[in-house]
């Protein structure tokens, strides 16, 4: 796999040239500035083509990328990072019922997740379909809270099953995430908000990343997490073609009305960038706290739609993540943070400092739990759900090392 962006340089900032009073008095300003751009409604690149399942030659012919994670370019971007819990519906905080089992929302309804229960962690196949013992789909494997497994019969623990003392099923959590349950023209509309900012545009030619691998356009990071929930969506299911150069992208697009005008966006990505440029989106759709689970990835996935599931677990399994690697994605990328020192007086102070993303996280990279993988090989939904949970944790590092 040809990496998004593994190195960058970073704008070294000196502390004797950036005050603390700068940084605070220039937050506010910095963000009132932070508004959702529009780059016009310029006409999209007409590339039409097939699915990623049908689509067999040109994939790994985009262009490596490199260069695009960029890191906070001043100490002003760091200290508005923003928490985006507004864009939860008061009504998207309910459980749902992936692994009970079966597959999430199969496609189309207006309202998702009126008919989820609890999900809980269950043993599945490297694509993150559910594994069933004998082929017999009525049967499922759970994991339970000490490791172990047992089999569930049509999502239910047989009749008469007595678990150990202090030994439970493990429920999934979604936090932020159960957004993904909204109703379909929520998510429509977020994706029409991030493609009017992106209209017209190519990743890696006019469009570059931060840090966690969100998107970044004419200097501002689409932060929204129900944007990058939809851009997630619409990076799995875009049609996939091979542009002028010989290049297999995909071209993700959504139509907005207004005063009776109908206004085409678009936005094109190298194929060989979507499933990291995915993982991205969903970690900046999730919590900043915490780690995502393989079947967190799954659910989430599955409340889309299945057809959104269908494509993320044939995309895993096609090899172009095989050799994905925390070293060669975060190693050399840097961004500033401040630093809490104490100086000769014995006042806490507050330094920029500009610190390696792979040398400060390293011990946090690549810890997705895959023992609920069954036959793992290489590839496959834990090396995506790890590709994530990679992002997801540079995200909170960035957001805890910003002056509250």
């Amino acid at each position: 796999m040809k990496t998004i962006a593994k190195k960058r340089l970073a704008t070294a900032i000196s502390a004797c040239t950036l005050s603390l009073a700068l940084a605070l008095s220039a937050s506010s300003s910095f963000a009132a500035s932070h508004e959702e751009g529009d780059h016009g409604t310029g006409g999209g690149h007409g590339i039409s083509g097939q699915s990623h399942g049908q689509m067999e030659s040109g994939h790994n012919a985009g262009s490596s990328l490199k260069g695009l994670r960029q890191g906070r370019q001043d100490i002003i971007d760091l200290l508005a990072e923003e928490e985006e819990d507004s864009d939860r519906p008061s009504w998207a905080g309910q459980s749902g019922n992936e692994g009970k089992p079966g597959g999430g929302n199969s496609g189309g309804d207006r309202m998702k997740g009126d008919d989820y229960g609890d999900i809980v962690i269950v043993l599945r196949n490297d694509d993150g379909t559910l594994y069933h013992p004998n082929d017999d789909e009525s049967v499922t494997v759970a994991i339970l809270s000490d490791g172990s497994q047992v089999e569930l019969i049509d999502g239910e623990l047989p009749e008469g099953t007595i678990l150990p003392d202090g030994v439970t099923l493990q429920e999934v959590e979604f936090g932020r995430l159960n957004v993904a349950r909204s109703p379909t023209t929520v998510i429509e509309h977020s994706l029409t908000e991030a493609l009017s900012k992106l209209d017209g545009l190519t990743l890696g030619e006019d469009v570059t990343l931060d840090a966690s691998g969100r998107l970044v356009v004419d200097g501002v990071t689409i932060d929204s997490p129900l944007e990058n929930l939809a851009l997630y969506e619409a990076l799995l299911t875009a049609p996939v073609s091979v542009n002028d150069d010989g290049v297999s992208v995909v071209t993700l697009t959504a139509t907005a009305s207004s005063d009776g005008q109908d206004t085409t966006y678009s936005f094109v990505v190298p194929q060989d960038a979507v499933l990291e440029l995915a993982a991205s989106a969903l970690s900046a759709a999730s919590d900043k706290t915490g780690e995502l689970t393989i079947d967190e990835v799954i659910g989430i996935t599955g409340f889309l739609g299945e057809d959104t599931l269908n494509a993320l677990q044939t995309y895993v399994t096609d090899g172009s993540i095989d050799d994905y690697s925390a070293s060669d994605t975060y190693s050399g990328v840097t961004v500033v943070v401040l630093d809490e020192q104490t100086n000769s007086e014995g006042d806490t102070i507050y330094v920029p400092i500009t610190v390696d993303i792979y040398e400060v996280l390293q011990d946090d990279f690549g810890t997705v739990d895959t023992s609920s993988i069954f036959n793992n090989e290489d590839g496959g939904i834990d090396v995506f759900t790890n590709m994530a949970n990679d992002a997801v944790q540079v995200l909170e590092y960035v957001h805890d090392n910003a002056l509250e």
